[in-house]
């Protein structure tokens, strides 16, 4: 029989299931360790049965313990054994002390492993674990939705990742979206005119351009239902990502470069590459590009670009970006961009014309609305130049939708 000295083994009070130790059963066990079974250690030493035994061999001044050696692979493994063997023979477990177990190893064990381990009826462990029960079906209704509003992700591949049916699938999304139809008109209040204006950016990204929140809920609320698909391919800091979760809008955002951090919401891709293999039919596709010379260099100083390509480079980008969303039908385009007005002689480049024209064969604008920025964006030597020349400066930008004839 194997022994090991008894300054040795290695205690884990987290693994040993017992509330207090039993003095009267160590002093027992103290008078007759001549006759007690080994206890049993795993690889490392961690004791995973015989507490009270080796308690009684220290008690009686014996320093060579026998011991049963288990190999565990696991952590789990080590502390389904400590309880089970606990459960067999032995101080056995109280009813407290199975309960704790069956709270805490939920989730990696079955309720039927539970039953077996623990010895008592599924009845019992349903009861037990009420409260775990609860909050895991909560967090598996979170996952689903999580994975199916990012469009990326079908019901048939949710149903692997997570090991549930399609049905439960269906009904989850079923139940919340009538939710958020119920519930999110009462902390929305739409722009009821075409002019939209935002005095500070509402949220803390400091991404260059960030299209505030407030106006993307107003454009879903206006061009959107509950789980229609909305495609952008300039996703930047998220916003459209974030707003559509909120309002239950299915997404696929995408971007050349992914801001650190957003890559759960985000995919890597380059639009000069085509639209994403894996990208359904949205039912929006809102474009909010770099704003050609005004966001020169302030993405990157890659010649590919939107903002660091001639005008000419821009508009054919453009031009492709748009042949690609009328070939798959996007019911609804939306752009939004400022005019840009040159500093020498003040004479603009209207991009939102430009790309009407790209698009005026097979869609007619559904709405325009009008974007004002704050005065600080020129400085008082422009807004003096702009005085003495007689010519006003651009201060705003152009959302526009365009529908599918």
């Amino acid at each position: 029989m194997d022994t090991i000295k008894a300054d040795e083994i290695v205690y884990r009070e987290d693994l040993y299931p017992r509330f207090q130790p039993d003095q009267a059963t160590i002093q027992k066990y103290s008078d007759s360790t001549d006759y007690l079974p080994p206890i049993k250690i795993n690889q490392n030493n961690i004791l995973i049965d015989g507490f009270h035994r080796w308690k009684g061999f220290l008690l009686a001044g014996k320093n060579e313990i026998p011991v049963e050696l288990i190999q565990t692979e696991s952590e789990k493994e080590l502390k389904r054994l400590a309880y089970q063997l606990n459960s067999n023979h032995g101080l056995q477990l109280s009813s407290d002390e199975k309960k704790r177990y069956a709270q805490e190893m939920f989730g990696e064990m079955s309720i039927n492993s539970l039953c077996d381990v623990l010895g008592v009826s599924k009845r019992t462990v349903e009861t037990w674990t009420q409260t775990q029960r609860k909050a895991a079906k909560q967090e598996r209704d979170r996952r689903i939705v999580d994975l199916y509003l990012k469009a990326w992700n079908s019901q048939e591949s949710i149903a692997e990742i997570l090991g549930v049916d399609q049905k439960t699938i269906t009904n989850i999304i079923d139940v919340r979206k009538k939710r958020n139809i119920a519930e999110f008109p009462k902390t929305f209040e739409p722009m009821l005119y075409a002019i939209w204006k935002q005095h500070k950016q509402d949220n803390d990204r400091k991404h260059f351009g960030a299209f505030p929140e407030v106006y993307m809920e107003n454009l879903l609320h206006y061009h959107t239902n509950p789980l229609d698909i909305v495609f952008d391919p300039f996703g930047g800091g998220g916003t459209t990502a974030d707003i559509c979760k909120r309002m239950f809008r299915r997404y696929y955002v995408s971007d050349r470069k992914v801001v650190p951090g957003r890559e759960n919401d985000i995919r890597e891709h380059d639009i000069k590459d085509g639209l994403p293999d894996d990208l359904p039919k949205p039912k929006l596709a809102f474009l909010d590009p770099p704003y050609w010379a005004q966001a020169k260099n302030m993405y990157s100083d890659d010649a590919e670009d939107l903002g660091n390509m001639t005008l000419e480079d821009f508009n054919h980008s453009m031009q492709s970006l748009f042949s690609l969303l009328i070939d798959r039908k996007v019911e609804k385009i939306a752009c939004v961009i400022q005019p840009t007005q040159y500093k020498n002689d003040f004479t603009w480049t209207d991009h939102i014309f430009d790309f009407h024209s790209m698009l005026s064969s097979k869609y007619s604008i559904s709405a325009r609305y009008i974007l004002p920025y704050s005065t600080a964006q020129y400085i008082p030597q422009m807004v003096n130049k702009a005085k003495e020349r007689q010519y006003c400066l651009c201060l705003h930008r152009d959302l526009v939708v365009w529908r599918l004839k």
